[in-house]
C-alpha cells in the first residue's frame, strides 16, 4: 500500500465516522475538523488524515480536513483561532510548524506557544543522513575527519532556511565541531536532485521523503538521527553509534486546540487520540507512510513542546542562525 492509497483510504474513514468507543458528555456536539497548514499529500497532512480517522472512531462524529495553505502557517493557525475555542477545530502541526518559526522571528502575527494548547502527541519521524554521489566518506566517523581537515570544503543542503533540516545540520557542525556550509534549496525534491546530481555533499532529510530512494540505492544514507535503528533502514547506524553519543533528533507531530480550549476536552482529546493511535491497525497505517507512532498526553506534549523549544532556541543562538538565511 503507497501513500496515496493510504491517503484515498483514510479520507473516506474520517468522512464516514464510526461507532463511538466511549461516551463524551455532549462533546463533540457538531463536526470536528483537523487544520493542516500545507497542502495534501506531505508529512502535516498525512498526521491530520490520521487523527481526524481516529477522531472520527472513537466519537462517533464525522472529523474531516481542512487544508489551508501559505503564510508560513499563519493562515491556518489564524483560522483555528476564529473558530469557537471549544476543541471542535483542532491544528495539525509540530516542529517544523510551531517551534522553529518562533525561534526565528519572534514578531510572528500568530505565537504558537500562546495562542494553542498541546493536545497529543501521535507520531515522530527521523532524518536520514545522506552524502552526494561525489563524497568518499563511509560512515560519520569518515565524513567528520575530512570536514575537518578541509574546513569550509564540504556543503550541505536543506529544504530552506529555519527547517528542520537546517537546524539538524548546524547542531551537526556544533557537535562534530566542522565547519560545513548551508546550501539552501526551495524544495526537498531540489534537494534529493542536488545530491544526485554531485551538486552538495550532504544533507539530512526527512525519513519519509527518502526511504524508497535509499533502498534502491538511488541515494547513499550513513545515519539515522534516531536514538534507535529504524525498520525501513535496518542496516543504517544511528548518529549515536557512529560516534555522536548526546545527537538524537526526530520531527514529531501531533493535535493542538486553541488557547482557552475547556482542560477537561483538552484531556479527552488528548485520550482518545493516543489510545486511537496505539491501535495495531493505526501502527500499522503511520509506518506505511513512514512514521513511527509516538504518543504523549496533553501534559506530556505540552512539557516536551516547552523543552524542544529551549533546546532549539540554543542551537539557533550557538549556530547564529537567522531567519535572513
Amino acid at each position: 500500500m503507497d501513500r496515496r492509497d493510504v491517503l484515498k483510504m483514510l479520507a473516506g474513514a474520517a468522512a464516514l465516522g464510526g461507532c463511538p468507543a466511549w461516551a463524551q458528555d455532549g462533546f463533540p456536539s457538531r463536526m470536528m475538523k483537523v487544520v493542516v497548514a500545507y497542502p495534501p499529500g506531505g508529512v502535516t497532512d498525512i498526521a491530520g488524515r490520521l487523527m481526524a480517522e481516529i477522531l472520527s472512531k472513537e466519537f462517533g462524529k464525522p472529523a474531516i480536513v481542512e487544508n489551508k495553505g501559505g503564510g508560513t502557517g499563519t493562515i491556518a493557525q489564524q483560522y483555528v483561532l476564529q473558530q469557537p475555542h471549544d476543541g471542535h477545530v483542532l491544528l495539525s502541526g509540530g516542529l517544523g510548524g510551531l517551534i522553529l518559526p518562533v525561534i526565528l522571528n519572534p514578531n510572528l502575527p500568530v505565537d504558537p506557544q500562546a495562542s494553542f494548547t498541546p493536545v497529543a502527541q501521535v507520531a515522530e519521524f527521523v532524518n536520514v543522513l545522506l552524502v552526494g554521489r561525489d563524497v568518499k566518506a563511509r560512515n560519520v566517523s569518515e565524513l567528520i575527519e575530512y570536514a575537518k581537515a578541509n574546513p569550509g570544503k564540504l556543503n550541505y543542503a536543506t529544504n530552506g532556511v529555519g527547517t528542520s533540516a537546517h537546524f539538524t545540520s548546524e547542531l551537526f557542525n556544533l557537535q562534530a565541531g566542522t565547519k560545513v556550509i548551508h546550501i539552501p534549496y526551495r524544495s526537498s525534491g531540489e534537494v534529493i536532485s542536488g545530491l544526485r546530481n554531485g551538486d552538495v555533499h550532504m544533507a539530512f532529510a526527512n525519513a519519509p521523503a527518502v526511504n524508497a530512494l535509499v533502498k534502491a540505492g538511488t541515494l547513499r544514507a550513513i545515519a539515522v538521527s534516531s536514538a534507535r535503528r529504524t525498520k525501513e533502514l535496518p542496516d543504517v547506524p544511528t548518529m549515536l553509534e557512529s560516534g555522536m553519543p548526546d545527537f538524537v533528533v526526530t520531527s514529531w507531530l501531533g493535535a493542538y486546540a486553541a488557547a482557552g480550549t475547556p482542560p477537561d476536552v483538552i484531556r479527552k482529546l488528548g485520550e482518545v487520540i493516543v489510545r486511537g493511535a496505539q491501535q495495531p491497525e493505526n501502527v500499522q497505517r503511520f509506518e506505511t507512510v513512514g512514521f513511527q507512532v509516538a504518543t504523549k498526553d496533553a501534559a506530556a506534549y505540552a512539557a516536551f513542546n516547552r523543552a524542544e523549544l529551549a533546546r532549539w532556541k540554543e542551537v539557533a543562538r550557538l549556530a547564529n542562525i537567522r531567519a535572513e538565511g
